[in-house]
């Protein structure tokens, strides 16, 4: 069903049936059993969250076949349904890994993120049909790398005019892992494409509520959708890529094929350019100005009651998204500059799960402290771009002392990445809102060896509800 008419779909449809497993690097399997790891520990973090209880009360009202396990729980749904649960489950907290780029005219190349609704729908399926984990990983590497090759490609107006790309494009590369999974034929997988491509949903104007990780839940579930509706025979326009009506037209206003043609999988964009993996439960458009203020406080011992205030230059492609002045609860101080570095001054630097909780966003203590807390628009970084996420932090203490710093970059990503010991740090805080010591220890074994394991039932239920002591 080759068309020269449809050079984008036939590059992905040519990708996901070609790629040989044995043929995968190394490293960009070192990376995405990392990826597992942070994504996995994130399901289980967001199973305990609020909006992971509506959601898990939700599915079970209108039931369905037991296919899959939705993680940290004693819950199995049909595919789909576990699919929307761990992918809403995992971008929860806002805490998941983030794709990077190799564009400057890609907004801070911080395109999607590319974990969850890949891994969600992976998962999801694999349990289905039982399968390897060498097969789980192979689907959830070709489906991450569709992922972040088609938000590359699409024109950043995709972005810049409001859809959120984790909810759009994340929903082609979990029905790219789907259909790898389910070994669809040629024609399936189009049909599979195009049908997710109708479904491919998501608006930023949702940022700092329990939408955005439903679009992220959305995604993974519609992947599963299209993949097992396309294979009973479910029919769409095979060539949905391209074209005046195409996916890349209608919803970013074009693309750059030369981004996705001849670029999947050469290099692998968990390699190169890499993935930034998170350091704090934020937007992660605040994360270098977070670490700096980190430094800071590490490095001289800032306490709150000798601060006098607070300035953070940035530009207006950072402080539009992290809108929140005043955040009223957790999900607002997600996307609040003046909390995300306030709560770090308040806690000897330390902003993980514990510090963005409706409770602590309510306190006294908090309002005190985002009252010293100025971000402003520094027309110098502004006038350097978007390549990278710049900023100036001045600390002005009480004394009169002034304490500076410049930032560009965060731990985390491919400039500053975490070590393993770091990563299951990360992992333990999330799992330890279910599991005890053991069962993380034994989680974090077996995800780092999944595409060794012959069934992936034994990580299933490791991943399930809390073990008896």
């Amino acid at each position: 069903m080759s068309n020269a008419e449809s050079p984008v779909t036939d590059a992905v449809v040519e990708f996901i049936l070609g790629t040989e497993t044995e043929s995968i690097p190394e490293d960009v399997k070192v990376i995405s059993r990392r990826c597992f790891v942070d994504g996995s520990g994130l399901m289980v973090a967001g199973s305990t969250d609020h909006s992971g209880r509506i959601v898990q009360a939700h599915i079970k009202e209108f039931g369905g076949e037991p296919e899959a396990r939705i993680v940290g729980t004693n819950q199995t749904v049909s595919a789909q349904s576990a699919a929307l649960a761990n992918g809403i489950a995992a971008h929860a907290m806002d805490y998941d890994d983030t794709q990077l780029s190799n564009y400057p005219d890609r907004i801070y190349g911080l395109l999607t993120h590319p974990t969850t609704p890949v891994l969600a729908a992976s998962l999801a399926v694999a349990e289905l049909l039982g399968s390897t984990g060498e097969e789980l990983l192979a689907a959830f590497m070709i489906g991450f790398e569709v992922e972040c090759k088609v938000a590359e490609c699409i024109k950043p107006d995709h972005y810049i005019n409001g859809f959120h790309t984790t909810g759009t494009v994340g929903a082609i590369g979990a029905a790219a892992a789907a259909a790898r999974l389910m070994d669809l034929d040629e024609a399936q997988l189009r049909f599979c494409l195009g049908i997710v491509c109708s479904e491919s949903a998501g608006l930023r104007a949702n940022f700092g509520t329990m939408t955005k990780p439903f679009h992220a839940g959305r995604a993974a579930e519609n992947g599963v959708v299209a993949a097992r509706l396309a294979a009973g025979g479910f029919t769409s326009d095979p060539t949905i890529f391209d074209g005046q009506w195409g996916f890349m037209q209608i919803m970013g206003g074009g693309c750059d094929p030369d981004y996705l043609i001849g670029k999947l999988g050469n290099p692998w964009a968990a390699v190169d350019p890499g993935v930034s993996i998170k350091p704090y439960p934020s937007g992660s458009l605040s994360h270098p100005s977070m670490d700096a203020m980190r430094d800071l406080i590490l490095e001289h011992d800032i306490k709150p009651d000798q601060l006098k205030k607070v300035r953070l230059g940035t530009t207006t492609r950072v402080l539009q998204p992290l809108r929140y002045d005043d955040p009223q609860n957790e999900l607002e101080a997600k996307f609040s500059m003046k909390y995300s570095l306030g709560i770090l001054l308040l806690n000897g630097g330390n902003g993980g799960i514990a510090q963005y909780r409706d409770d602590v966003v309510a306190s006294e203590e908090v309002k005190a402290i985002l009252d010293k807390v100025e971000p402003y628009v520094d027309d110098e970084i502004e006038a350097m771009g978007y390549d990278l996420i710049r900023s100036k932090l001045t600390i002005e203490m009480e004394d009169g002392t002034v304490h500076e710093k410049f930032t560009d970059t965060s731990r985390g990503t491919p400039k500053r990445p975490m070590d393993r010991e770091e990563l299951f740090e990360k992992f333990t805080e999330c799992c330890s809102l279910v599991y005890e010591k053991d069962q993380i220890a034994r989680a974090e074994a077996l995800l780092y060896k999944v595409d060794t394991l012959e069934s992936i039932y034994a990580l299933i239920e490791v991943l399930g509800e809390k073990e008896d002591a």
